[in-house]
């Protein structure tokens, strides 16, 4: 039993650095996989409707063009993913409406790659361990419904990637302790919730913890350092969110307030295939939830 304890660490060790190779191996590979199966995915529905109304909208509101985005149906919605894929098209004089899409896809499956290394170093900071990481990255990268996704959705796979490096940028934040990393990290958050509001909760989280560094604060002057950067942190999400979501520039408190409500009540009109039947979405049968979950 000694000498089997004695092995064991060395063992260990082999096996993390086998697994830090195979982790690159296996980014270069989904990589070249992804280049692969480019052309295979089609479009969404709400894939050409944002990319072709909302993003123009926003950015014709921005230029000072028109007041369209203020009557907008889609008003609430933040173009934090469409501004920038719709700037690479532009910067690549882009026309081909094949090659429009065929580069968002591109660009959005880079961010889900990206989220799952974000994974991966998340698990191996918290634990330590690279073949834990190499577990997280392939439970991130192989889930067939989000790796489809990852390609021509361009709302929930980028809210997933984006969640999991704000994580590990709140978990190097915590560790560091500075108030230019909590700035760095309200940031973060700041352009998370600007894709979905929901990265707010992630806010709520951090603040949550920063209130107990508060309470258990050794002292006054320990006190006063966790006031500082929390302020710092809520002021470079505030900023971040503010700055990136237009919509808010002229009435932010009761404009975020709507984003909040649409977030929280939206509506889907749009019937949806069940049993061989189309049904609408406010008549869904009890047992539409547990097979749509059996069936993912």
């Amino acid at each position: 039993m000694v000498r089997y304890l004695r092995i064991t660490p060395s063992l260990r060790a082999v096996a993390d650095r086998a697994a830090a190779r195979s982790a690159w191996l296996a980014c270069a590979l989904f990589l070249l996989a992804g280049v692969a199966v480019l052309d295979d995915y089609g479009l969404s529905g709400d894939e050409v409707f944002q990319h072709r109304c909302t993003a123009q909208i926003v950015l014709d509101y921005v230029r000072g063009r028109n007041d369209e985005l203020l009557r907008y149906q889609d008003r609430a919605y933040s173009v934090t993913m469409e501004a920038p894929l719709l700037g690479a098209e532009r910067l690549l004089g882009l026309q081909d409406s094949r090659a429009i899409y065929l580069l968002r896809h591109l660009l959005t499956h880079l961010l889900f790659l990206a989220g799952g290394l974000g994974a991966a170093a998340l698990a191996f900071r918290l634990y330590g361990r690279r073949s834990l990481a190499l577990g997280a990255l392939g439970l991130f990268l192989l889930h067939p419904r989000l790796y489809a996704h990852s390609f021509f959705n361009v709302r929930d796979p980028p809210f997933l990637s984006l969640f999991m490096l704000a994580l590990l940028l709140t978990h190097w934040t915590f560790r560091r302790g500075t108030g230019p990393a909590f700035a760095l990290c309200g940031a973060g958050i700041g352009v998370l919730s600007n894709v979905r509001p929901m990265g707010l909760l992630l806010l709520a989280a951090v603040l949550a913890l920063r209130l107990c560094d508060f309470l258990w604060a050794a002292d006054r002057a320990a006190r006063g350092r966790v006031l500082r950067t929390s302020g710092l942190f809520v002021l470079a999400c505030a900023l971040t969110l503010y700055a990136a979501f237009p919509y808010l520039w002229g009435d932010p408190i009761r404009r975020l307030g709507e984003a909040l409500a649409f977030a929280a009540d939206h509506r889907h009109l749009v019937p949806q295939l069940f049993r061989g039947r189309f049904v609408s979405p406010g008549a869904l049968p009890p047992a539409y939830v547990p097979v749509w979950f059996a069936i993912t």
